[in-house]
């Protein structure tokens, strides 16, 4: 199914098992049935997928889902789970399993399954009020299939349903059926991308049905620096232009009208205690400048307060008011963006609390279609000069930095007039960079040590977090895990972290190793690259199928000196290397100087999406530099 295996240990599970009954002799989705283009790359093929979608009103959606998977492998395995959300606004039922062998005969049917009932919670969430429908097949002999069929009814919805039908990499779909009938009573608005086959459309009435349709589709290989799915992949997105939850009306026509909508559940939540303004006011008098006390408040806020995720409400949409969070001390990051949000109002500053798609991937945002595409909340403060951008869920995060989780992508930025899509800072090239300066002692036996200080910027910085933040035994572990020098000990090492608003971390060790230098009687070959070696291509001489993505600029630069032992020079001075493309840039230089060598590399991909016709471009462009990071030079003895 289209939704992540999730059951957690801790949970107590409801079983709404059936008795066991006798078993039809059907069979149905035989493997051998599969056309062979679809087994290529697949670790599973969607055997067919009719989904259909009647939008009654506003207030009712009935959706009728038949679902069948072939589980080729192992790796398929999470794909044949069913899974469905439900709360007091969604409803699912009638649901029904049958399994089927190879040869598709029917192993399994609905008395032969537990239907598993529990609490919802994501990743990062401590408390919600949805739960949870779910079965496992609890099956080992690949290949089976299994089919699902079952219902589901909203009311007071905001996330209507549409049609993602390619559901991740490495899974086939032999034949997919998207119908939505939309009343004549309903007020709804559909949006297509990546769709070669435009919506057939019938009208009727009272109502007037539309319906997309994909077949043979063969499976997307993961391919390295693949953009997301939805970027190339057919998607209907279905959403409502006019709503009314929980009392909350709304027009979701516009973004503004969606900010109103936003904005009218945030009302009343801005409540801070006198006692505690007061106690804000305070704390930032004697300092003059917006900015400083911006950072004073953040900074209260992070040391005050810590995230809990927390989905009820309203779809999990409205924020717990500011005087709760002031009273817990958490909350998730609707609450913590709006508490922050009323700290900065207490002393006079105007903020914006900020929707955004959050995902180091970049996630696209469909900006010609108004509805809800988002999933975080941060905090937006204009300035005179600048804006300031807050991250209110982390206890970490330097102020005013937006890693690569909520950076360079659309922002829904809400104000008394509504929404507004801006741009959250870009991660420039000069801001995403790894710098690192190595001196090297060698020795006449071709042993030797070197001192490596690196600065990690950007998304490397970013990346580098988990080491930061581990205990010394497992940053022993990692940190000797990320060093690739042959035969070496690592001495010692500190990490230390400069949190400014272009945070980086700066790694300083000490190695010490043996033959690095290959000995070839009164002669030494010394490979220059000694700590940032592209030993492989990232790409392979083979047909692509998806375009080629670099969400994020990279920007490298090593410095390597080494000293030469005694008695030794270096017989030629290599050449220059200078490699210019469309995607990047990469040099190499040498110099001499008495008894020492520099080495200089510098690397760098340009941010961009290049089509598959410039696949074999790009392959060469990175071979040739896995070539240019094997140069060496042949040391000689002086006799």
């Amino acid at each position: 199914m289209k939704t992540k295996h999730l059951i957690p240990a801790c949970i107590f599970i409801f079983s709404l098992g059936f008795n066991t009954i006798s078993l039809a002799a059907e069979v149905k989705y035989r493997v051998e049935d599969i056309p062979k283009t679809l087994l290529k790359d697949a670790k599973a093929v969607v055997r067919t997928e009719e989904i259909s979608v009647e939008i009654k009103s506003n207030s009712k959606i009935v959706q009728k889902v038949k679902y069948a998977i072939t589980i080729l492998n192992k790796n398929g395995k999470s794909n044949g789970y069913f899974m469905h959300m439900y709360d007091k606004n969604i409803k699912v039922n009638n649901i029904k399993a049958q399994m089927f062998d190879a040869s598709g005969n029917q192993i399994k049917k609905q008395g032969g399954f537990d239907i598993l009932d529990y609490a919802m919670i994501p990743d990062g969430t401590t408390y919600a009020d949805n739960r949870i429908k779910a079965i496992d097949p609890e099956h080992f002999e690949y290949p089976y299939t299994v089919e699902y069929t079952y219902d589901i009814t909203m009311s007071e919805v905001i996330n209507y349903p549409g049609w993602t039908p390619v559901e991740g990499f490495n899974i086939a779909i032999e034949k997919s059926t998207f119908t939505l009938t939309i009343s004549k009573k309903a007020n709804c608005r559909y949006y297509e991308k990546n769709i070669i086959s435009k919506a057939k459309i019938q009208h009727e009435a009272d109502r007037t049905i539309y319906s997309w349709e994909l077949t043979n589709l063969p499976a997307y290989a993961n391919e390295n620096f693949s953009p997301a799915l939805e970027d190339f992949t057919p998607v209907v997105i279905v959403a409502p232009t006019t709503v009314k939850v929980e009392g909350y009306e709304g027009n979701f026509s516009t973004w503004e009208g969606f900010g109103l909508w936003i904005n009218q559940l945030n009302q009343g939540k801005n409540n801070l205690s006198d006692e505690t303004k007061e106690k804000i006011r305070k704390l930032t008098e004697g300092t003059a400048e917006d900015r400083t006390k911006i950072k004073m408040l953040y900074e209260y806020m992070q040391n005050k307060t810590r995230y809990v995720g927390i989905q009820v409400g309203i779809g999990g949409f409205q924020p717990f008011d500011a005087a709760t969070v002031d009273r817990l001390s958490y909350g998730d990051c609707k609450a913590l963006s709006n508490y922050m949000k009323s700290l900065l109002d207490a002393v006079g500053i105007n903020s914006r609390y900020t929707l955004v798609q959050g995902g180091d991937d970049n996630p696209v945002i469909y900006t010609e279609f108004a509805s809800n595409q988002f999933n975080h909340v941060v905090l937006c403060v204009p300035l005179t000069t600048d804006t300031v951008w807050l991250e209110c869920t982390s206890q970490q995060n330097p102020f005013n930095y937006m890693g690569t989780f909520t950076s360079d992508r659309k922002a829904l930025v809400i104000d008394e007039k509504g929404g507004k899509l801006v741009n959250t800072p870009e991660l420039k090239m000069e801001l995403n960079r790894e710098s690192r300066k190595t001196d090297v002692t060698l020795e006449s036996t071709g042993n030797g040590f070197a001192d490596v200080k690196t600065n990690y910027h950007g998304a490397t910085y970013d990346n580098y977090g988990y080491i930061l933040r581990s205990d010394q035994t497992d940053r022993n572990k990692l940190v000797t895990s990320r060093i690739h020098v042959p035969n070496f000990e690592l001495d010692n090492f500190t990490i230390n972290e400069v949190k400014n608003e272009q945070p980086y971390i700066t790694e300083h060790l000490a190695i010490s190793f043996t033959s690095y230098c290959t000995r070839v009687g009164d002669k030494m070959m010394l490979c220059l690259n000694m700590m940032n070696k592209m030993s492989e291509s990232p790409f392979q001489s083979t047909t692509r199928k998806t375009p080629v993505s670099f969400k994020w600029p990279v920007y490298e630069i090593d410095t390597v000196t080494y000293t030469l032992p005694q008695g030794y020079t270096m017989e030629k001075i290599p050449s220059k290397v200078n490699l210019q493309s469309d995607f990047g840039r990469y040099s190499t230089e040498v110099t001499k100087t008495g008894s020492t060598i520099k080495y200089v590399r510098t690397f760098e991909v340009f941010k961009g999406e290049h089509p598959v016709d410039r696949y074999d471009e790009i392959v060469t462009f990175f071979e040739k530099i896995v070539t240019a990071d094997e140069n060496k030079v042949i040391l000689t003895r002086v006799l």
